[in-house]
């Protein structure tokens, strides 16, 4: 979330700057009054979005990056960490890194990002979801293109999301729906991605000519909702010397690495050796690297024949039968198909154990269904000899058989 705050100060300051000449720092100036590493060149700002419960003390880490400014190369790199990444916090052993702010606030959650990525953090912002509807609508709302349906219900939080396929204009509400949104087979990854598109459509919007009247106002409410160790001055002074960076410049990418259970855990694993190139590859290098990391589509970049296509046909979660006998085959193919992208609704055993090989069922009747059948089955290797209709079914279902090592060895290639 404050990523987009980022993204809408700087702007606004941006523009601000045309219009008030007399702030125009050099790098000298910008070396003298701000903080930097030395070494490289750069200021490195630790960026937590945080969410408050009603009657609860506290606070979440519900969005974590890293804002690496290059003041002798004038070049931006934002790294969003997901807050499963699986870290060792201080004096409290391996664990997810979001537990680090509620353990022991920014201060904690700095020393282990830190040591996370081997580089000094320098300054730290911190904004609260509450504020950030309001700062959406004053922009007039922002467009992207949703690439599938997002929907969710939590009566008990108070939580309805449903946001259509399709070209969306969002108002402040949508857009925090948007970018909260984590309920399908990507979970938090997903989401890290929806976040970097919106922080885009963002960067657009603040580019229209008539942006520029509300710049007072949007200064005013973005001030107001963040938390930071850096001074106003200093925060106009850095924005002013980077306002004119050109877009090939600002790498916006998510931390490499892979999902992975560990003791029944669900974690993100960091390719650390792929974030330090990430972090100091020259732009071009970065750019090209973005893709890969943080895809435009809601689904990971792996390998195998168009299988982003193939999940973005799964648009509706599937279930997954065990029909050998063999104990947990359904919970690990779920596993695997999840972290590819495919939502699984059921898992559960099929009505015997002999079935020898693997098939593909789907309701009777339902065209979408039996689309959603093939890609499946395209997915897992499956001849499309094996998929049927079936009456009475509410899902698209794979019944694995006693060929599930195949499925298994297919689908692990395509897992990232």
């Amino acid at each position: 979330m404050l990523l987009i705050l980022a993204a809408v100060l700087s702007f606004a300051a941006g523009a601000g700057m045309k219009v008030f000449p007399i702030f125009n720092p050099d790098e000298a100036s910008i070396k003298q009054n701000i903080e930097y590493d030395e070494k490289t060149g750069t200021v490195n700002i630790l960026i937590v979005g945080v969410d408050e419960i009603p009657g609860e003390k506290t606070r979440r880490s519900d969005t974590i990056a890293v804002a690496s400014l290059d003041i002798e190369e004038k070049t931006i790199r934002i790294i969003s960490i997901p807050r499963d990444t699986r870290v060792q916090i201080p004096e409290r052993g391996w664990e997810k890194l979001n537990h680090a702010f509620a353990y022991g606030g920014v201060e904690l959650l700095h020393e282990t990002v830190v040591n996370l990525l081997g580089i000094p953090i320098h300054y730290y912002a911190i904004v609260n979801y509450d504020s950030f509807p309001k700062l959406v609508d004053l922009i007039g709302g922002v467009d992207i293109n949703v690439n599938k349906h997002l929907r969710y219900t939590d009566r008990a939080g108070g939580v309805y999301i449903d946001i259509p396929k399709g070209q969306q204009h969002m108002d402040g509400k949508t857009a925090l729906d948007y970018v909260r949104f984590r309920h399908d087979a990507l979970g938090d990854i997903g989401r890290v991605g929806r976040q970097q598109r919106f922080y885009r459509a963002v960067f657009q919007k603040m580019k229209e000519p008539e942006m520029l009247s509300k710049i007072p106002e949007i200064l005013k409410q973005g001030l107001e909702m963040v938390d930071t160790n850096m001074t106003v001055s200093q925060a106009i002074q850095l924005v002013a010397y980077l306002k004119d960076i050109p877009s090939y410049k600002t790498v916006i990418a998510m931390l490499p690495g892979r999902s992975a259970y560990i003791a029944g855990v669900s974690y993100w694993i960091p390719d650390l050796s792929a974030a330090s190139e990430l972090l100091t590859a020259v732009p071009e290098e970065a750019e090209a690297s973005v893709d890969e990391v943080a895809p435009e589509k809601d689904t990971l970049t792996v390998e195998g024949p168009q299988i982003q296509e193939l999940v973005a046909r799964i648009e509706e979660p599937i279930a997954v039968l065990n029909g050998t006998g063999q104990s947990g085959l359904a919970g690990s193919a779920s596993r695997l198909l999840q972290s590819i992208g495919v939502d699984v609704a059921y898992i559960g055993n099929a009505k015997h154990f002999d079935y020898h090989y693997t098939s593909i069922r789907y309701p009777d009747g339902s065209k979408a269904a039996s689309d959603r059948a093939e890609a499946l089955a395209q997915m897992c290797g499956l001849s499309a000899e094996v998929v049927r209709p079936e009456k009475g079914l509410k899902n698209v279902t794979i019944i694995l058989g006693k060929d599930y090592e195949m499925v298994f060895n297919r689908l692990e290639r395509l897992t990232p």
